[in-house]
């Protein structure tokens, strides 16, 4: 059996570069709708990964001032996008809430119910810096990735 080393970090960046041509909404919404068997290889951490990847994409595409991922104490998960407006895309199931969360914190070795640390990905030939926060609002667990001014 091959062990794949490689980093949460280097597979996210992997899922950007091969996502960045693609429609990163249209992705969103077939994962959102099906979940892990939306990806070939059903691995709830592979498509939490590709989930983070295409919501990063698609706030860089609507240039977005950050999006975020909010988890309700009854297990719900909403996904929202602050860009030339503020609104809702269709959010992962809940059944991938938990992954999302443990993934961006394996990424950024936050640890703390509120937290914040920058993040440089590299897509391509060039990079970005972007901000992940976690924090705890009335009851509620919050991870907002925040995108610098393109």
């Amino acid at each position: 059996m091959v062990v794949d080393r490689r980093s949460l970090h280097l597979k996210l960046q992997e899922y950007c570069d091969c996502y960045m041509d693609t429609d990163p909404k249209k992705e969103l919404d077939l994962i959102s709708k099906e979940g892990p068997s939306a990806d070939v290889t059903g691995d709830p951490e592979e498509v939490a990964l590709k989930f983070l990847g295409l919501a990063i994409l698609y706030g860089i595409k609507e240039k977005a001032q950050k999006i975020s991922f909010v988890k309700t104490d009854a297990g719900e998960m909403m996904f929202n996008v602050e860009a030339a407006g503020r609104y809702k895309l269709p959010a992962p199931p809940p059944s991938m809430a938990d992954e999302i969360f443990t993934v961006m914190r394996s990424i950024t070795h936050l640890e703390s119910p509120k937290a914040k640390e920058p993040l440089s990905l590299g897509l391509r030939n060039d990079q970005i810096e972007l901000g992940v926060e976690f924090d705890t609002v009335q009851g509620e667990q919050v991870l907002t990735i925040s995108f610098p001014e393109l």
